[in-house]
């Protein structure tokens, strides 16, 4: 794990301590804009790989920070051209290669790449990273707590999610289809875990007070879920993202792991494939 290196000022900054401010806020305020426009994605990608390739040539600490925006901005630049449309029909809903499926798993693949060859670069770890079982009883308790909520994911979720993005059924009739959306549904628990609870706030953790590496990602979360197909404002489903971001970074830090919260989000995600891909007509 990377030593720790917060950025403390105790009196007025001089020019280079500004400059170092600016340097921390950078990453942020790009990675930011990034979630909330999807036009800038591309750049702003390029934008914090450039700046992290820099600052590391050039031995900044603050480097950490730009480090913790790419596995994001990854993922947000994956999204670009929008999830590939499945068969209006369902006849994907228990293809085990079904489009939503595959393309999550895709993202998923390319995000642990990128965490991996950041992580490699600033010294990172699987500890720091949130990369180990939880202690004592939590990891059982973890798997029996998916195995609670997925099912009463799928049977409450159109309900729960018709405020948001209209009325609609899922069809929960072919047993088959349970494979693709565990796929799916996985793959995205890792993928924004990982990224968000994992990478951002450990490696952003390094130069900046806990607290703040918790909020900024969970801020980012919270924007990221800003997409379209909502029948009213997106504020409620960000804001509801952004506390479920506090919460979930909260418990990575109290237990060290992010089994608990990949486990929690893949229940959670489970109708979401059966929305894309197994919608009752």
């Amino acid at each position: 794990m990377g030593s720790q290196r917060t950025f403390v000022f105790s009196r007025a900054p001089s020019r280079t301590e500004w400059g170092s401010r600016l340097l921390l806020a950078a990453p942020l305020v790009v990675l930011l804009l990034a979630a909330g426009v999807q036009a800038v994605r591309l750049p702003a990608l390029t934008m914090l790989v450039v700046g992290l390739v820099v600052l590391r040539l050039t031995r900044r600490p603050v480097a950490d920070a730009w480090a913790a925006c790419v596995p994001i901005a990854v993922s947000l630049a994956w999204g670009i051209g929008g999830q590939p449309s499945d068969a209006s029909d369902g006849s994907d809903c228990a293809n085990p290669l079904s489009p939503p499926a595959t393309w999550r798993l895709a993202e998923a693949v390319l995000v642990l790449a990128a965490v991996g060859l950041v992580g490699r670069a600033i010294g990172s770890s699987r500890r720091e990273l949130g990369l180990r079982a939880p202690a004592g009883w939590l990891g059982p308790a973890s798997i029996v707590g998916f195995a609670v909520l997925a099912p009463a994911g799928l049977l409450l979720g159109a309900w729960l999610a018709g405020p948001f993005f209209g009325s609609f059924q899922l069809d929960v009739s072919q047993p088959a289809a349970i494979v693709p959306a565990l796929v799916f549904a996985l793959a995205n628990g890792t993928t924004e875990e990982l990224a968000y609870r994992g990478a951002m706030i450990g490696w952003l953790g390094r130069v900046v007070d806990f607290r703040v590496a918790l909020v900024a990602q969970a801020v980012v979360f919270g924007v990221a879920h800003a997409g379209p197909g909502y029948v009213g404002s997106p504020l409620p489903v960000m804001a509801a993202m952004a506390a479920g971001g506090l919460l979930a970074g909260l418990i990575v830090h109290r237990t060290g792991s992010l089994l608990p919260v990949v486990l929690l989000h893949a229940a959670l995600d489970l109708p979401l494939y059966y929305y894309f891909a197994c919608r009752a007509s």
